[in-house]
């Protein structure tokens, strides 16, 4: 375990940090209940409750963000459900925080590896927020065409599943509707969305057998009635009404004057009662139609923003990765780090002074780099001439008068007045046979009054020989 103080790494169970003495039981404790999160994220992963999973995974990276375990987790679930974006922010993230050993590292090396892979990634989401348009500006089935051609690019894609099955609701295609959204549920078994929709086809189909059970009443009840009427006129017991000497006008009369008042009482009485019972039912119909899909236009607006958030966010990981990446980038300034400390080790020290100029420090906030940094930046900026002059004068000694005179020429570039380094310089050019370039290191001590009479003034006089 790291240190959260000084990032030391702590062998063993101690209370106490070994370096800086640091209480760590609370830090402990964060890190402790942060496993205990992803282990229960673990487990949902393994029964396919992918978004139960995904809560718990984040409530760990929440206590402690370089819980790379269940970040690697997190993405791999992210993965299975289409969000390739997001899947990706979160192993670039991880590889940051933990470079080696890292699985995250394979995962981003295999899906650079296939860069089709990665084009058709980048279609389908475009292809996707073309659905949630046309979902929008009520072009149904052109929005159903493209929820489907993201499907066959990627099958795992959830949110592509969740608007199919609502533009299949909406067009009442209810068995297509529940075979789309039993797909959600293969993926992720506990996904909110799919369940909710679920419940509205239950709800659906529990009233339209409540209204066929009505309409088999209804006839019931009707072919009761006939059958009664049947029955009565078969009945030879009725005694049939006769009256002789009734004229047929009479009769004619009657049956006009019943005609007139079966058809003033069917369209004053009947009619007006048909006509609010229809009108009624059909609004009724109207409002829950219009309550549904203004319901499913706000998911689909929902989904929109959600997609809105997601380019967003696409955009930033690939600047931030751009950051990570590009020549100006962070890699690029680690690269240069370690190459510093390479050419130090090597024992260039003043290629490493070279190489350590161009680093830009502003570019990396990690707390390990700028701790490297400030102490080479100590060694070079703050003690490098003194450094400088030390090998030199250790090869001065060594008789090595070339490499002498390398490091006493840098020493001299950082500090041109430093007398004891320019007697040096004429010596070790007098020792490479250079008499004239010698003499004109030895003149600049005699000839400088401030030089002139000290120890190092004498010294190249006496090594000048006049």
């Amino acid at each position: 375990m790291e240190c959260l103080y000084c990032h030391h790494q702590v062998v063993g169970n101690g209370q106490y940090c070994p370096v800086c003495g640091r209480d760590l039981t609370l830090y402990r404790k964060v890190i402790r209940t942060s496993n205990t999160y992803y282990n229960v994220g673990l487990e949902k992963a393994k029964v396919r409750d992918l978004s139960g999973a995904a809560v718990y995974l984040k409530k760990s990276l929440d206590l402690y963000k370089k819980n790379t375990d269940a970040r690697n987790l997190l993405g791999l679930i992210y993965y299975e459900m289409g969000e390739t974006v997001d899947a990706l922010a979160e192993w670039v993230i991880s590889k940051n925080l933990k470079p080696h050993d890292n699985l995250a590292a394979e995962y981003l090396k295999k899906l650079q590896s296939k860069q089709s892979r990665l084009n058709q990634m980048n279609q389908t989401l475009k292809k996707f927020n073309q659905a949630l348009y046309y979902a929008r500006h009520d072009s149904e089935d052109l929005a159903l065409l493209q929820a489907k051609k993201v499907i066959s690019m990627n099958p795992r894609f959830v949110k592509a599943y969740q608007l199919l099955g609502l533009l299949y609701l909406k067009k009442e295609e209810y068995a297509k509707a529940e075979k789309t959204i039993r797909a959600i549920l293969n993926i992720d078994v506990n996904n909110t969305a799919a369940l909710a929709y679920l419940d509205e086809l239950k709800e659906i189909a529990k009233n339209k057998k409540a209204v066929a059970k009505e309409k088999n009443k209804n006839r019931t009840r009707k072919n009761q009635e006939r059958d009664l009427f049947e029955s009565a006129v078969r009945d030879e017991s009725i005694v049939p009404t006769y009256r002789e000497g009734t004229g047929s006008w009479a009769t004619v009369l009657l049956l006009a004057v019943g005609l007139v008042v079966g058809v003033l009482f069917t369209y004053f009485l009947i009619f007006p009662v048909r006509e609010r019972a229809l009108n009624a039912g059909f609004n009724e119909q109207v409002l829950s139609y219009n309550e549904k899909i203004s319901q499913r236009d706000t998911t689909i607006t929902n989904l929109e923003d959600q997609i809105n958030t997601l380019n967003s966010e696409k955009t930033n990981l690939e600047n931030e990765l751009s950051a990570y990446t590009g020549d100006s980038g962070i890699i690029n300034e680690y690269n240069k780090l370690i190459n510093v400390l390479n050419l130090r080790a090597n024992g260039d020290y003043i290629g490493a002074m070279d190489a350590f100029a161009s680093i830009d420090s502003s570019l990396v906030t990690n707390d390990t780099f700028q701790s490297v940094y400030n102490s080479l930046n100590t060694e070079f900026n703050e003690s490098g001439v003194q450094n400088l002059y030390n090998l030199g004068r250790t090869a001065y000694d060594a008789r090595e008068w070339e490499t002498a005179v390398t490091y006493f020429t840098r020493c001299l570039q950082l500090q041109p007045d430093y007398p004891e380094v320019i007697f040096y310089m004429g010596v070790c050019y007098q020792n490479l046979g250079d008499w004239s370039t010698a003499v004109s290191y030895y003149n600049q001590l005699i000839d400088n009054p401030t030089y002139a009479n000290t120890t190092w003034g004498t010294a190249a006089r006496q090594q000048r020989g006049y």
